[in-house]
């Protein structure tokens, strides 16, 4: 503000004046709102275009401090994002104490694989370099995304400081979790389930992803744009959350199956959650209990 105040909250003094009929609501002094503080910030410059990262900031009543973090990859097709997209959905994650960060990465046709697991690295790095103005609790991180942004989430789980699909050599902030809500795991069986897409042409985003080459065409190339891919026995990773509804019209659940069955036989900590009748996230997906298994898994794996 640009004038002085006379008062602050504390000092201001309640006022007591009545009115016949009026009706009093006590105030929730622990409530917690979700707030967009600041401006999108830009992590990097790619390919002529400014990538940014979005915030939402957990809001306590006269609180100031660092909180935990999940830094979330948007889905799109790996086309542009729409970094409002998730932002009411997962609300609730921010008013239960964590800062929500929406991250960009280069879209096709511009950011073919690995660009934007890439790019993910670098916006991660961007916010350990900043933490303390952000108020980011660096030791409380989680990774997360859906749909193309899940893909993305999972290859740089799965490559998490090992120099795999890496722009940069420095080191990367240990990660708490990774939360895979409907993402692409297999470019090729993708198109072996029921999907309203058609995941067999070039055309399709898989394709698009590596290239222009149809998956089933150039196994090679699909196989290391495919998480599993990555996942071995004898590598740390941190835990992993999967949530997909059962009647995803453009990502199967077929592919979260076959997530969750590579990480088992890998034996890595893994939970899966299937949203009966759910479709490609909306409404349905995202309803009360999905919210707080993602907020139970979050919580179980923060240090506080």
């Amino acid at each position: 503000m640009f004038f002085d105040l006379k008062y602050d909250y504390t000092s201001m003094p309640k006022s007591k004046a009545l009115s016949n009929g009026m009706k009093v609501i006590k105030g929730d002094m622990k409530n917690i709102r979700a707030r967009i503080e600041r401006e999108d910030i830009v992590y990097q410059r790619k390919n002529g275009k400014n990538l940014r990262i979005r915030f939402v900031y957990p809001d306590y009543f006269q609180e100031q401090r660092k909180y935990p973090l999940v830094f979330h990859i948007q889905g799109s097709a790996w086309l542009e994002q729409n970094l409002n997209g998730h932002l009411l959905d997962l609300k609730d994650i921010v008013t239960s104490g964590y800062i929500l960060a929406i991250v960009e990465y280069l879209p096709l046709p511009f950011g073919k694989f690995p660009s934007q697991i890439e790019d993910a690295k670098m916006a991660m790095r961007y916010l350990q370099a900043h933490a303390e103005e952000l108020m980011i609790d660096m030791d409380n991180v989680f990774l997360s995304g859906d749909s193309s942004g899940g893909h993305t989430a999972l290859l740089s789980w799965a490559t998490w400081n090992q120099s795999l699909l890496d722009a940069s050599n420095n080191v990367l902030p240990s990660i708490k979790g990774c939360i895979d809500l409907y993402g692409v795991v297999d470019l090729v069986s993708i198109a072996d389930a029921e999907s309203a897409v058609d995941h067999t042409q070039s055309t399709s985003p898989e394709a698009q992803l590596i290239g222009g080459k149809i998956p089933s065409q150039h196994k090679d190339d699909a196989a290391k744009a495919s998480v599993s891919y990555y996942l071995h026995e004898d590598v740390q990773n941190s835990p992993l959350l999967i949530i997909h509804g059962n009647k995803d019209t453009v990502v199967p659940f077929e592919q979260s199956v076959q997530l969750y069955e590579a990480c088992k036989k890998a034996n890595k900590t893994v939970e899966f959650f299937c949203v009966d009748n759910a479709d490609h996230g909306g409404s349905v997906f995202y309803c009360d209990e999905v919210l707080q298994v993602i907020i139970d898994f979050l919580k179980k794996y923060t240090n506080r």
